[in-house]
């Protein structure tokens, strides 16, 4: 599982959701579960999920493929692999 570690804390999942919707474009959707979850889909079986926690001067993402075994690791290496670059690139992320 990608870890992205971004030196900007408190990061909210809405900001997430944000960033990822532009940086991603019109072929994701991406929407939050409400919690510290936030999920990108490119389609019912292509799906990236990640988990935002903090930690001392920083946000953490944890980003890893969904669906079953074979199509985790399909993912991993795909959409998971993306979004993981869209949120190490993303300026919006860098500091306050």
């Amino acid at each position: 599982m990608p870890k992205v570690r971004v030196p900007r804390k408190n990061v909210t999942p809405g900001e997430v959701v944000t960033v990822l919707s532009r940086r991603l474009g019109p072929g994701y959707r991406v929407e939050s579960d409400g919690g510290r979850q936030v999920t990108v889909r490119k389609s019912a079986t292509r799906y990236a999920n990640i988990s935002i926690s903090d930690q001392p001067g920083a946000s953490v993402f944890g980003v890893h493929g969904g669906g079953f075994i074979f199509l985790r690791l399909v993912n991993t290496f795909g959409t998971a692999r993306r979004v993981a670059d869209a949120l190490r690139r993303s300026p919006e992320f860098r500091s306050l």
